[in-house]
């Protein structure tokens, strides 16, 4: 009995130690490859993510009770550079209104300097397009005052 129990703890042991090693080394790759893509964008500005933005801001400041675990967002015309600093991208959000699924078409310009331009082009839920707190039509917005990483 004594032999067994001190087996199964001797094992334990072991598999402990072997889960540790696992992890620092995977702790090691991954800090590797961070090192590596941080010296690869060195001097190039960060990637905005047009789609995440578009459904964890935008969709609930004109929209606040939709739920954006619901809702889809897909580009209607891919990034592309306007020029000066500016990437421009229209993004077609789709969401579960009350009664029906409902749409959106936005514009979004994004400047180096980490502020957005919104321009909502369509809208089938019409209703709250007037009440949002931070995209006012034509005004640029910080990404900190939204809240944005």
């Amino acid at each position: 009995m004594r032999r067994t129990a001190l087996s199964v703890l001797i094992l334990v042991f072991l598999m402990g130690i072997f889960a540790f090693a696992a992890t620092a080394e995977e702790v090691a790759v991954s800090a590797d490859t961070e090192a590596t893509a941080a010296a690869e964008t060195a001097g190039e500005p960060a990637e905005f993510d047009f789609l995440a933005f578009a459904k964890e801001r935008v969709l609930t400041d004109f929209h606040p009770t939709v739920k954006v675990e619901d809702a889809e967002a897909n580009y209607d015309e891919e990034p592309f550079s306007k020029g000066d600093g500016i990437t421009r991208a229209r993004v077609g959000i789709f969401y579960k209104g009350w009664i029906r699924q409902h749409s959106m078409l936005i514009e979004m310009d994004y400047r180096e300097d980490r502020k957005v331009r919104v321009t909502v082009l369509k809208d089938s839920n019409g209703l709250n397009l007037q009440g949002a707190r931070f995209f006012k039509e034509g005004e640029w917005v910080s990404l900190a005052a939204v809240g944005w990483k």
